[in-house]
């Protein structure tokens, strides 16, 4: 948990030095590291705040962190940005309001979204793992060390080790440390730092540092390096809801709100910054939505889904921004370069826009990639049909060749009321699902794990392996009954399934019991 006496001793260990003033521009990165768009535009989760599997005090949580609007709970629990931001520059991604932004790559995890980020393009045949070594593609912070302007004067911090691989500092000439690395700025106060980090053994494993370290690095460095170019990645908010402890996350949400409001009014009482920087901040991954907040991947619905900010020298007051997008983030290099006066072209010589946040475009529309007539059927009641069996499946042909052990009706997509024990089993699904409109439908299904789903005799969704996963496709669906049926199965570690479905008059992630039917 957050340790409140490192900023006390740093306080007490600055010395401000002032420097003589220029007009080449200042640049403040920071990322928080899997912080979803839900929490920073509507504060605390209303299916999460009360939920004592992600809560050690769901009580105490909520009174923390609840409130009736979304303005007042993003505010609470990010006090800084919601009160600074506004008047001062603005904010992209709140889907709620029409603002899209996503990732471009389709890994929908870390080291491919610092790639995207840094680089200015999604390069998944080569980035699509998170393993600590040297991206192939030359990030924009490497560009601008080799400007005159900023050589020497580029420097980073992140908690999590891949991040200084993915951004190339040691090929690219200029100081990072990442997870448990010291200092490249040597005062006592750094010395003490590292040693703390040591001793207490912070942070989540090897690999990763607590942020407060992160932060107590970032504003020595700040006050004795005065870099021109400066990138802090935030992670303690991802490794929370990796731990399913969504009350530390939120706590992790604030605290860190906390470190950027330092890091900005340090900034701003120093005449080298003062009126010469500019701060942008984005995250490199969306999770999932509901319970599933703990997941990301290509499997997790939602885990696509990002934002940016920014604020500053040189950024309008626009505050939160509505009916804009859609945006990428590999639009934050080409916008980092933009800032900065250089001219950056991605690995690949494709370069994106910075981003504008009057910029609007609606995604091309697909095509249906299947369409599906009505069918004959008389539906005796609500509910799906299913047959319960368990083993030590890993397919779902086992399941199905496994003997029944039960059987009978469920009113939805669920494994709770059908379960008789948490691991290794199976269950087979079958029923109509009644659409009241003729239509274009995204159709999606997530499990976990393996299922094979089949519409209308025809297999829709193939996730036939451990793990399962997320996938949508878009259909066109006849007014009328559509048979359904999937085959599931359980190996271990949490299951869950759901059939989701967005189209004409409906936009549910679980199809609801009244449109659910058996024969």
């Amino acid at each position: 948990m957050k340790r409140l006496f490192l900023p006390l001793f740093l306080a007490a260990c600055a010395l401000f030095s002032c420097s003589k003033a220029d007009d080449d521009p200042r640049l403040v990165i920071i990322t928080f590291d899997g912080l979803r768009w839900q929490e920073l535009f509507t504060g605390a989760d209303e299916e999460l705040v009360g939920d004592a599997r992600f809560s050690k005090d769901p009580g105490a949580l909520t009174a923390k962190y609840w409130a009736d609007t979304p303005e007042v709970r993003r505010e609470t629990l990010f006090p800084f940005l919601w009160s600074y931001v506004p008047e001062h520059g603005y904010f992209i991604g709140n889907r709620t309001k029409g603002s899209k932004m996503r990732v471009a790559n389709s890994m929908n995890f870390s080291y491919p979204g610092y790639s995207e980020m840094f680089c200015g393009y999604p390069d998944d045949e080569r980035i699509n793992s998170n393993s600590p070594v040297p991206n192939p593609n030359v990030s924009v912070l490497e560009v601008a060390n080799k400007d005159p302007r900023y050589k020497g004067k580029v420097m980073m911090y992140s908690s999590w080790e891949s991040i200084r691989f993915a951004v190339n500092n040691e090929r690219g000439g200029f100081p990072g440390s990442s997870a448990h690395e010291p200092s490249y700025t040597k005062t006592p106060a750094t010395k003490a730092i590292q040693e703390i980090d040591r001793i207490e053994n912070t942070g989540f494993g090897e690999s990763e540092r607590a942020d407060d370290i992160t932060y107590a690095f970032a504003m020595e460095t700040l006050r004795e390096e005065h870099p021109k170019v400066f990138y802090v990645g935030f992670g303690d908010t991802d490794e929370f809801t990796h731990a399913g402890e969504y009350d530390n996350y939120l706590e992790a949400c604030t605290w860190t709100d906390g470190f950027i409001r330092d890091i900005v009014e340090f900034c701003e009482a120093d005449p080298f910054y003062k009126g010469k920087t500019t701060y942008i901040l984005t995250c490199d991954h969306g999770r999932g939505r509901g319970p599933a907040f703990r997941h990301h991947g290509e499997s997790t619905r939602g885990s696509d889904e990002t934002w940016f900010i920014a604020f500053g020298k040189g950024v309008p007051a626009l505050g939160e921004t509505t009916d804009n997008g859609v945006f990428y983030t590999k639009q934050f290099a080409a916008t980092i370069a933009g800032i900065l006066g250089i001219d950056f072209t991605p690995s690949n010589g494709e370069k994106s826009e910075p981003f504008d946040p009057t910029y609007k475009k609606e995604e091309t529309a697909a095509a249906p990639v299947a369409s599906f007539r009505a069918v004959d059927a008389k539906p005796k009641g609500q509910g799906l049909r299913y047959s319960y069996n368990e083993g030590n499946f890993m397919s779902t042909e086992e399941v199905v060749a496994a003997p029944v052990k039960k059987s009978g009706v469920t009113p939805i997509f669920d494994t709770d009321a059908v379960k008789l024990t948490e691991d290794h089993f199976g269950i087979v699904f079958k029923g109509l699902i009644k659409i009241e409109e003729s239509g274009d439908y995204l159709f999606s299904v997530v499990t976990d794990d393996g299922s094979k789903t089949w519409l209308d005799g025809t297999l829709l969704v193939d996730m036939n392996r451990d793990g399962g996963g997320y996938k949508d496709v878009l259909i066109a669906l006849e007014k009328g009954y559509h048979r359904i049926e999937i085959q599931y199965f359980e190996n271990y570690g949490g299951d869950e399934i759901s059939v989701g479905l967005e189209g004409p008059g409906i936009a549910t992630e679980n199809l609801p019991a009244k449109m659910l039917f058996y024969e």
